[in-house]
């Protein structure tokens, strides 16, 4: 009892401490709000970017058929196996009776038209995905209204259910109860909408896009008539999930699904020489999945990690600085504490009181940070994913980070309370007699200043990352595309274009360029399968003339308009570009990059030479003679080289295309239908999106509109992670510098009032006040210098951690490392310069009557 009565004495008297000396509190509680804010709100997307598991009963059932993050369709041999064909799925899922439910799910979401029926109410896209039948059942979820996709949904012949997602039935529908039920288009198909997905489920996977509506496997010929991935049996398409009991042995279950895998790859696919050689390679693994499947979780985790260590370097600062003000405090009291020792407080007694005081301190600057941690937060999900409003995130602390919060309080408070507690306790009653200024003790000094040499150091640390970040994203956006950017749009469209019929196709694009080109302010308009930097990539085997069949050659493809490559600023660099010479029934023809030319063909011409894709057993051969050769330009990854590439014309050969997948089974190739267009306008076009949805409507109204976005939009979205790693480390580098100026700051004020009575007789003696200036100025330089000899190896080596971070720019620049040390001299000349400045011109005759 006696030890709460006096832990509450102790509250009572650190508050009112505190409240005597509101500025010193204010000081510290911000500091700590900094540092502990920040690390809550990387913390929080750490907790549930990476940790969380899918919002679904019993998550640590969940395993996954595959291991890797493979996306979007395959068509080859892929080693590890990640991703399927329907028939494929069917065969492992009889394979593996221990699954409780496997379901197959499309590894990427598409956009999908929706009708209402009302001719009012114009077309909408939404995201959306295919699922087998008991894929909710296999989650175990029951729905918020209606019912959820049954088996019985996922037949051939059944008529097209959907399942919205909770969020899109208040974004989309109003949260109406009247949409279960009710008859839509899906991409011009009659669908019915049978119920809505439970609140808070986004899905198997954690993305920007989750999808909003989900349909049955079934329906996907219907939907997609020009891919019919369903009836595929080559195209790999779908991920698989499954539920096991925890106890089953996975080594059997692999090698089971291993042995049927490489059963159907040698009754399916019509295997090369040198893809028979690779069979013995080709594997399954079977993984816990309580997570889903983490392609976003595996894509954003560097970057957290790195965002996680910068938050902890300024919660050491931040600490840092608050136990050199604790000190200072500690150390400015020491004639209260010697007058309440000599009153017969004992030690432990005086501990006590400046622990209780620090620990209430942390404890205000943690119920803060939690605060200014959920803007923090939000501030990072709205960098980080940017162009995705939908993104299922919340970005308020979970109980876990909470606790985690306290308990980060709770030990600042002790740790980096201790110290200023024992030192400020160590007072004898006779200071009481001698007088708090004429002790020439400075117990804790040695501690003081090197706790500035800490923050000094680990602010250089900062300071040197954020320099290197920054740099790297601006060569990053500023490099050489192989494209125009500026006055670059451009148009994404919905897959109801695929319903088009292919003989109104070459009159469509013709129409529809047209009217692009009568919109003001646009000089030139084009289209394509693709757009560059969309993050879409579309790739095959190919056959070289003049190499070996048997050689594996890979090349990425596009399908463009004439007039493309004028139109995006690619330049020409031999041979002729595509023209109306190239519509239906002219000889097949192919433009193909530098880097290709480069690859396949060496130093000799291509121009006349032939090039194709592989074919596969059924298929026909088609090969495309080279009538071009353009510049490289990035179109997947803004971080490495372009992809060797050919492009290839929309309408060519396109009846006879048709005709050829007719006998197969197959519709038109869905290669052929553009899915953006591409504008060049002369100045800025702020009518732009209205203009281009009325020639969409105008050229034919199954052409839907998507959405509209300016190159640069597209490429600082392509850039969006580097951005957010960039800037949020160069506010913790201007936050490390604003503490480590206050902590020197406080430093050197706090000597020079010390030393107050000896600058005096110095000053009176003789002593200039340059000389006087540049004394004050050396202690608060020579702190500088002991902590930038620390902190540049230090920097040397979080620069090497950073290094696949970097973009063209090596980890140890001088010049980054040189802007560093001034910036950081430049901020202690002037955390130094306003006490050494009131140290030299004060008045000796004052200084000498100072207590």
């Amino acid at each position: 009892m006696d030890v709460w009565r006096s832990l509450g004495s102790d509250l009572r008297l650190a508050a009112r401490r505190l409240l005597e000396t509101p500025g010193f509190t204010v000081v510290c509680i911000a500091t700590l709000a900094i540092g502990i804010g920040g690390n809550i709100a990387v913390f929080t997307l750490i907790d549930r970017v990476l940790l969380k598991p899918l919002p679904v009963p019993r998550p640590h059932e969940l395993y996954r058929v595959g291991e890797t993050d493979a996306c979007c369709v395959n068509g080859g041999l892929m080693d590890s196996f990640s991703l399927f064909s329907y028939d494929l799925f069917t065969h492992l899922r009889d394979a593996a009776p221990e699954f409780r439910q496997l379901a197959a799910f499309q590894a990427n979401t598409r956009a999908i038209t929706l009708g209402r029926g009302d001719a009012d109410t114009p077309p909408e896209t939404l995201t959306s995905a295919f699922v087998s039948g008991n894929y909710f059942e296999m989650f175990g979820l029951a729905p918020a209204a209606g019912r959820l996709v049954q088996p019985a949904d996922d037949r051939a012949g059944a008529a097209p259910a959907a399942v919205i997602s909770h969020v899109a039935w208040h974004r989309r529908f109003g949260g109406r109860p009247g949409i279960v039920g009710a008859a839509v288009t899906l991409n011009g198909v009659p669908a019915t909408i049978v119920g809505v997905a439970p609140k808070g489920f986004y899905g198997e996977m954690l993305r920007p896009d989750p999808p909003e509506i989900w349909v049955p496997l079934a329906a996907e010929p219907l939907l997609q008539p020009a891919a019919r991935l369903l009836e595929a049996r080559r195209s790999h398409w779908l991920y698989a999930i499954g539920r096991l009991d925890p106890r089953t042995p996975i080594e059997p279950l692999q090698a089971r699904l291993t042995t049927a895998l490489r059963t159907w790859i040698e009754a399916n696919m019509n295997l090369s020489a040198d893809e028979r050689s690779r069979l013995p390679q080709q594997h399954i693994k079977v993984i816990p999945a309580s997570g889903g499947v983490n392609n976003l979780r595996n894509a954003v985790r560097p970057a957290l990690n790195v965002l996680q260590a910068l938050a902890a370097a300024v919660l050491l600062i931040a600490c840092a600085n608050l136990a050199s003000l604790l000190l200072t405090r500690g150390t400015a009291r020491r004639a209260e504490t010697a007058v309440r020792t000599a009153l017969g407080a004992s030690r432990t007694q005086l501990v006590s009181q400046f622990l209780v005081e620090s620990l209430l301190l942390a404890i205000l600057g943690g119920l803060v940070g939690l605060l200014v941690s959920i803007a923090g937060a939000r501030a990072i999900l709205d960098l980080a994913f940017r162009g995705a409003p939908g993104f299922p995130v919340d970005p308020w602390p979970s109980s876990g980070v909470v606790a985690w919060a306290v308990a980060a309080s709770l030990v600042t408070g002790v740790l980096f309370g201790a110290g200023p507690a024992v030192v400020g306790s160590k007072s004898s009653p006779v200071d009481a007699l001698r007088g708090a200024g004429r002790s020439s003790a400075d117990r804790g000094g040695r501690l003081r200043h090197s706790l500035i040499v800490l923050q000094v150091a680990l602010a250089l640390v900062l300071v040197t990352c954020a320099g290197l970040l920054a740099r790297s994203l601006q060569k990053l956006e500023a490099q050489d595309f192989g494209f125009v950017v500026d006055h670059h749009y451009v148009v994404n469209l919905a897959p109801s274009f695929t319903m088009v019929p292919a003989e109104r196709l070459e009159a469509t694009y013709a129409r529809l360029r047209e009217r692009l080109m009568q919109i003001p302010g646009v000089v030139n308009a084009a289209y394509s399968l693709y757009a560059p930097m969309s993050g879409d990539n579309w790739a095959t085997l190919i056959t070289v003339d003049g190499r070996s069949p048997a050689e594996r050659l890979l090349a990425s493809w596009n399908r463009v308009s004439p007039g493309y490559f004028e139109t995006i600023g690619t330049p020409l660099i031999r041979g002729r570009a595509f023209d109306e010479r190239d519509g239906p029934g002219a000889p097949l023809v192919a433009i193909v990059t530098q880097a290709l030319a480069t690859r396949y063909f060496g130093g000799s011409d291509p121009i006349g030479r032939r090039i194709g894709p592989r074919p596969t057993s059924g298929a026909p051969t088609r090969d495309y003679e080279i009538v071009g050769v353009v510049g490289d330009a990035k179109y997947q990854d803004g971080r490495g080289e372009p992809y060797v590439t050919y492009f290839l014309p929309f309408l060519q050969q396109i009846d006879a295309v048709r005709r050829a997948n007719e006998a197969r089974g197959v519709a038109l190739d869905r290669s052929h239908y553009a899915q953006a267009i591409e504008l060049r306008t002369a100045g800025a076009a702020p009518a732009l999106e209205a203009e281009v949805r009325r020639a969409l409507a105008e050229a034919d109204r199954r052409i839907t509109f998507r959405s509209l976005v300016s190159m640069d939009e597209q490429i600082a979205r392509a850039f969006t992670l580097e951005r957010l790693v960039a800037r949020l480390t160069l506010a913790f580098g201007a936050i490390a510098l604003l503490l480590a100026c206050l902590g020197l700051y406080g430093v050197t004020a706090y000597s020079v009032a010390r030393r107050t009575r000896e600058i005096g007789i110095r000053m009176a003696v003789g002593a200039s006040r340059p000389r006087v200036l540049l004394a004050i100025l050396r202690g608060a330089l020579m702190q500088l210098a002991i902590g930038a000899a620390i902190g540049l190896p230090a920097a040397l080596a979080a620069g090497r951690l950073l290094q696949e971070q970097l973009f063209q720019i090596t980890p140890h620049d001088p010049a980054v490392l040189a802007g560093g040390l001034a910036l950081l001299g430049a901020t202690a000349l002037m955390a130094g310069w306003i006490p050494a400045l009131r140290a030299a011109t004060m008045d000796p005759v004052r200084a000498l009557r100072t207590d």
